[in-house]
């Protein structure tokens, strides 16, 4: 039985919600993954890099299988399509919008950064650095609310790679940092000494909410199998709140980002969208 660490997210910064998606309706999308392992396989096998396809483990397996001693590359860019029905069904299911529906209210767009983590067995380029995700965004996003989704593709632990998060740290300023040989942000400061960094053990089907100041992050997993997971960004509909000057520029510098520089466009997810509505009635 997994230990509660659940978090509240007003206080802590963070929260769990335990099988916020039944595992029988994660299943298409792990599908999906199991499908690009087979693929990713048989595209090593062609090119002669790997002899063995381990096409009877489970996909953490497999992966973990294909990567025992052999220089493959660290899996930081491997990807998902930026879109598709899979992925969209999961960005949009209703115990995530619910979730969030709490913390960002009834208007909820979801940015359109999502990605896949992928953390090797016993690879110290993997696992990511106690981090704020706004030191990834900008210092101008650091009055803004951007809500972090995690979800874990496969049982996660201490062991295995579990997120860690330091309650409270939302409360703090952004902490300076850059960049290290990996890409990976470093904190100026050392954050494990401020506070306390908390495992939170998870499975299949649960979320963990944590703001863009939340620090997080994850250990060498010393497991067998491979770790993945995959994070989606949220935030409320421009347009459809009030909200002080500080928080609107921060709001709308993300905004900008995205629209300039991720692979997909933000995508309203919940509730109303003040562009369609402007547009009909532009075109009336």
């Amino acid at each position: 039985m997994l230990k509660e660490t659940l978090g509240d997210y007003q206080n802590d910064g963070y929260t769990v919600v335990r099988q916020a998606i039944p595992q029988v309706e994660m299943e298409p999308f792990l599908n999906l993954i199991r499908e690009k392992v087979d693929t990713y396989a048989r595209a090593l096998m062609a090119a002669g890099k790997i002899s063995n396809l381990y096409e009877d483990l489970p996909f953490q397996d497999r992966l973990a299988a294909i990567h025992d001693s052999k220089e493959l590359g660290s899996l930081q860019e491997w990807q998902l399509p930026p879109i598709g029905p899979e992925l969209k069904t999961l960005m949009e299911h209703p115990g995530i919008l619910n979730a969030l529906e709490s913390q960002l209210g009834p208007h909820i767009t979801c940015n359109g950064d999502h990605m896949l983590r992928i953390n090797l067995p016993n690879s110290d380029k993997t696992p990511f650095r106690f981090h704020q995700d706004s030191q990834y965004y900008g210092q101008e996003t650091r009055h803004a609310h951007i809500v972090t989704v995690w979800l874990p593709l496969v049982n996660v632990n201490e062991v295995n790679s579990c997120l860690y998060v330091i309650p409270g740290s939302h409360r703090w300023d952004l902490i300076d940092s850059a960049r290290d040989e990996n890409g990976r942000m470093r904190s100026f400061e050392d954050v494990e000494a401020r506070g306390e960094p908390v495992p939170v053990p998870m499975n299949v089907g649960d979320i963990m909410m944590f703001t863009n100041m939340t620090f997080h992050g994850s250990k060498i997993n010393k497991s067998n199998s491979v770790r993945i997971s995959i994070d989606f960004r949220y935030a409320r509909t421009p347009g459809t709140y009030k909200a002080n000057k500080e928080v609107q520029a921060s709001e709308a510098f993300m905004a900008e980002k995205v629209r300039r520089n991720k692979r997909i466009a933000p995508m309203v997810v919940r509730g109303d969208n003040p562009a369609i509505k402007k547009g009909n009635a532009n075109a009336n």
